[in-house]
């Protein structure tokens, strides 16, 4: 979609520039009913990670070369750019082995659950994502129900601005709340463009008498035009988007402004810039999703933290590596901004009161294929942060041959014979039952053990 027909769309939903329609008298914290008990961050990680790299690594030591073919497992760590150890990273304390590309979330073990061996049950990119972003497994290729941030802003209600606001991922909802629905924006560049009035906006004494005449009109004959809703629902939506242009909310995401001193503390922390693709970057992503929580203006906050990871060939032993530490240091400034940062409203800091989970649509495989890369496993992994997390655990192990997912004991997360294979529900239901959010549609309990 162009940026112009964006614009336009933005505009007829009220949602962006141009709506202009209702006076605006209060800001948007005080506009809305209140902050959510529990604010998200989603972080998809798009083309498959390798768990050997990141959240589900072996020792180097026993999982030699040597033994390759007895484990099925080739760490291949030698191959990887020597910025990178050739070990576990395990800070002192920390009951989380990780792999040689986590330095960045590293510090923040004592906030980290992992849980490793989930079974994904499929090898199909637009399968495997739309599992974790439903909790639901897809009917062929097809979404199942709504997304996970559509179902916990429909239960939540209509708090914030932007509800559901998405960058880089697919969104569905048949929740029935149009206001749970995802905002979706290809860059920072595009929410900016949300909160700020366009060029053909009117101003001064145009605007004032607009105003003046929607506020003595709002609705034409509503018991005969608004029985379904409909204008009630683009009356709210031109309100809000009155109200959030107002705010002057939009620069608080110019990250490239050299002027403000708040965006340039994000953009050094960041690391965002004109080379390293500007508003649309990992690190912008990390930002706006810090920014929106800082603000009040999203209650759900959906990012694509790496790219390109589907490396079937040799460049898995550069592009990988380099993905995946890029997206954990920036999400480690996420977590570090989000603990620092005095929450405005329910007291605490942010980090107490948002839950973070990162997700791929499943994993690589332990051996490197003939080309010098690794393909499809059935086997899935997921980090959780944050509020409602146990903290400083693993729950669930891939098999020491192949990777396979293995069973555990639902209270202990402990690996266990005869035990319960975990899933994406499984994990999506623990999240939710966890904050008391209805479950009933995921057909599913979590998991004692992924619940505090």
């Amino acid at each position: 979609m162009s940026t112009i027909h964006r614009r336009q769309l933005l505009q007829a939903l009220g949602i962006g520039a141009g709506a202009f329609l209702l006076p605006s008298v209060l800001s948007p914290r005080k506009a809305f009913a209140a902050a959510p008990s529990r604010s998200y961050v989603f972080c998809y990680f798009r083309g498959a990670w390798d768990i050997l790299l990141s959240l589900d690594p072996r020792d180097p030591s026993v999982f030699t070369e040597a033994r390759k073919a007895e484990t099925k497992i080739e760490l291949a760590w030698d191959q990887i750019p020597n910025a990178y150890p050739r070990t576990i990273i395990q800070p002192g304390g920390s009951n989380i082995p990780l792999g040689p590309v986590m330095g960045g979330i590293a510090p923040h073990y004592e906030k980290m659950c992992v849980v490793n061996g989930i079974s994904m049950d499929t090898v199909a990119h637009e399968v495997g994502r739309r599992y974790f972003i439903t909790g639901l497994p897809p009917r062929g290729t097809a979404a199942a129900g709504s997304a996970v941030p559509s179902r916990i802003a429909a239960q939540q209600g209509d708090l914030l601005p932007f509800p559901n606001l998405v960058m880089g991922a697919e969104t569905y909802n048949d929740t029935g709340s149009a206001f749970a629905s995802g905002l979706t924006v290809n860059s920072v560049t595009d929410l900016i463009t949300a909160l700020t009035d366009g060029p053909e906006a009117p101003s001064g004494n145009v605007r004032a008498r607009l105003d003046e005449h929607r506020a003595a009109h709002p609705l034409c004959d509503p018991s005969r035009n608004d029985r379904r809703g409909l204008l009630s629902l683009f009356q709210g939506s031109q309100q809000k988007a009155r109200q959030l242009v107002s705010s002057g909310l939009s620069s608080k995401f110019q990250f490239l402004s050299n002027t403000d001193s708040e965006m340039m503390g994000l953009a050094s922390r960041y690391g965002i810039n004109n080379q390293g693709g500007g508003l649309a970057s990992i690190q912008a992503q990390a930002a706006m999703a810090f920014q929106a929580l800082k603000y009040e203006l999203a209650q759900c906050v959906t990012v694509e933290l790496a790219r390109d990871l589907d490396t079937h060939d040799a460049t898995w032993a550069d592009e990988h590596p380099a993905q995946l530490s890029a997206a954990f240091d920036a999400l480690g400034q996420l977590v570090t901004d989000l603990e620092s940062t005095p929450d405005p409203s329910r007291g605490g800091t942010l980090l107490d009161h948002t839950t973070i989970v990162c997700y791929s649509e499943f994993s690589r495989t332990g051996l490197l294929n003939s080309r010098g890369g690794r393909d499809h496993s059935l086997t899935g992994s997921a980090l959780l942060l944050g509020a409602g997390v146990p903290g400083n655990k693993v729950v669930g192990r891939s098999s020491d041959v192949g990777l396979g997912p293995q069973p555990i004991n639902p209270n202990t997360g402990e690996v266990q014979d005869g035990g319960t294979f975990i899933t994406p529900t499984l994990v999506i239901a623990s999240l939710m039952e966890q904050a008391g959010y209805d479950t009933t549609k995921l057909r599913a309990q979590g998991l004692p053990c992924l619940m505090v």
